[in-house]
């Protein structure tokens, strides 16, 4: 061969070697930055990305069994496309499809049929047909097989959700509250169910999904871009079996007083945790039936009103500490006249039964609830500046912080705007307001040798990862010295032996415990003053050295013959009641 056919073949190499790495670098630009989008594209179709369902946390009573509870529910739908085409396979017919799936989403084939013409018809190729479908239902559609080659049933596909089950039906219904669904996002309504919303709350996991061309998915491309979590565990101090009790006496107190409703709130005064917190009416969260919306309000925490002659408790107990009086002081030692004017501008401060009184130890004034003592006691005995320091060291005005949600107070005026008729209606337990567990609350301070504890419902929170957080018992104030509390303690046992009366020989036996109580009525304010109707209320406490319980319950306006209006004749037996048949479950000691 001869140099110039080798260097003509040479030459030929290099064409063919250029124009090959001309197209090469074509095709790359064309599928780079000419296809890019189209490719783009495709790869997307190729992915798809998929919620991965959690459920919401647990409530759980204090002995661990469940008050609401979340469990799997499917809505299924049926893929049009994906029906049609295995029934143009022959792998299963439309007749055989709707007879057996429509009995277990409890529909007629002809029902489901139109249901499906329905969507078609409007242009709609993803049918939904039936929603809140059972775990049982579930793999009962799973399990479905096709009659001519006994493959499963294709055609439907499943979006799963959840429904809140509160097994206890109406039990601790305002304490645990409801849910509801607001964009596709469960939110707590009242109780624990809203206070503790964002623990509860699960967190959903996403999931990304890549196919081939056949729509099949590639196993090695599944990616859990955020794993799910549960919602957390919620543990409440709520003892079922007392709670069942009380809202049975307080259903019988408002049936039996004619009472518009009943609250009640039993608590441990040593540590603030509640054991029992409920009103009537109350509802069923799984049916919400009841028509009027004020069922559903916690009216235990949400209805201020004047707590009456319980008051009368804190006003004592502040003069007590600052050692202006004790139980044995005459606070008038000419006695009054039934009725006293002490301003020109207001009306005159009567009793409850406007009797003459003669000279009376403290002691005296409390147990018969005298108004006009006491007016004398905050007048006389305190200063402006000390009275509303006190109440407010008794929590008046201000929020408990109960972790329920839904809590209501009403703020205390200062002490330089107190005038002569806040003194008076203040020293006898009007002219401020309080929630029922703020009432008991700033009562177990007394209770608890002067120390006021934060009212608190849930004890622990369990996350999915199982890390246990426990909420433990959290004093607010020391109220009042222990040797207040004690010599407190004397007159409030004074008060509870008077609060039996002659005859009620069925109530001989609670004479056996070591209890201090105070009753409270009170007229209901209105814009022009105030009405002749009243919230009567009740409170009463363990006085043994386990300080087992302090109770407190409220009657809203209960109807009784004149001259029976007063909480001697409705709170009092209700409470006394409410007492016999919870002493033991409470484990009350005897003396």
């Amino acid at each position: 061969m001869n140099n110039n056919n080798l260097v003509k073949k040479v030459k030929t190499i290099h064409i063919i070697i250029l124009i090959f790495g001309f197209l090469l670098l074509l095709a790359t630009f064309r599928w780079q930055a000419v296809e890019a989008s189209r490719m783009s594209k495709l790869a997307r179709e190729r992915s798809s990305t998929s919620e991965i369902n959690s459920v919401r946390g647990t409530v759980y009573s204090s002995d661990g069994t469940t008050l609401a509870y979340s469990e799997p529910r499917f809505d299924i739908f049926i893929w049009i496309k994906d029906l049609e085409y295995y029934e143009s396979l022959k792998l299963q017919t439309r007749d055989e499809f709707l007879k057996k799936v429509a009995p277990i989403i409890e529909m007629t084939p002809e029902k489901l049929q139109a249901t499906i013409d329905e969507f078609v018809n409007k242009g709609i190729l993803w049918v939904p047909v039936s929603k809140g479908l059972s775990d049982q239902q579930w793999n009962e559609l799973n399990n479905l097989k096709a009659d001519a080659f006994d493959t499963p049933l294709k055609g439907f596909q499943f979006e799963n959700k959840s429904k809140r089950i509160y097994p206890e039906k109406r039990l601790a219904s305002h304490l645990v509250g409801l849910t509801n669904v607001v964009n596709d996002k469960t939110i707590g309504l009242g109780g624990v169910e809203e206070s503790w919303n964002e623990i509860l709350n699960p967190i959903k996991g996403v999931l990304v999904q890549e196919t081939n061309a056949k729509g099949e998915a590639i196993a090695t491309a599944l990616t859990a871009t955020i794993e799910p979590k549960n919602g957390s565990a919620v543990y409440t101090s709520i003892n079922k079996r007392l709670q069942a009790v009380v809202e049975q006496k307080l259903k019988d107190g408002v049936e039996q007083y004619r009472a518009l409703s009943a609250s009640a709130v039993i608590m441990d005064p040593k540590t603030g945790q509640i054991m029992a917190l409920a009103n009537y009416p109350d509802y069923d969260p799984n049916q919400r039936e009841e028509k009027d919306p004020n069922v559903y309000g916690n009216k235990a925490i949400s209805s201020p009103y004047e707590m009456g002659s319980i008051g009368k408790a804190l006003t004592i107990s502040a003069a007590v500490d600052l050692g202006k009086v004790d139980a044995n002081t005459i606070i008038l030692p000419n006695g009054h006249q039934g009725c006293e004017k002490f301003t020109d501008e207001l009306g005159p401060l009567c009793t409850w039964d406007k009797v003459p009184q003669p000279p009376m130890p403290l002691r005296d004034c409390f147990a018969k609830s005298d108004n006009i003592c006491l007016y004398h006691v905050a007048k006389e005995y305190l200063s402006t500046e000390e009275f509303h320091n006190y109440l407010v060291k008794f929590g008046i005005g201000q929020s408990t912080g109960i972790d329920l949600a839904g809590e209501s107070y009403w703020p205390l005026k200062d002490a330089q705007y107190f005038n002569i008729g806040d003194i008076a209606a203040m020293s006898y337990g009007h002219g401020y307001l309080v929630n029922l567990v703020q009432a008991a609350d700033a009562i177990s301070a007394i209770a608890n040798n002067g120390v006021r504890m934060k009212p608190y419902v849930v004890t622990k929170v369990i996350d999915s990862d199982g890390n246990v957080s426990e909420y433990k018992p959290q004093i607010i104030d020391t109220v009042i010295s222990k040797e207040t509390s004690d010599r407190m303690l004397e007159m409030m046992r004074y008060n509870f032996e008077n609060s039996i009366y002659y005859g009620e020989w069925w109530y001989e036996d609670l004479k056996n415990y070591d209890l201090g109580v105070k009753s409270g009525t009170a007229l209901i304010a209105t814009q022009s003053g105030y009405s002749e109707e009243i919230n009567a209320s009740f409170i009463g406490f363990d006085q043994s050295p386990q300080r087992t319980f302090i109770m407190a319950i409220k009657l809203e306006k209960p109807q009784l013959p004149e001259g029976q209006n007063l909480s001697a004749y409705n709170v009092r037996p209700l409470w006394l009641d409410t007492f016999a048949a919870v002493k033991d479950i409470i484990g009350v000691p005897r003396k």
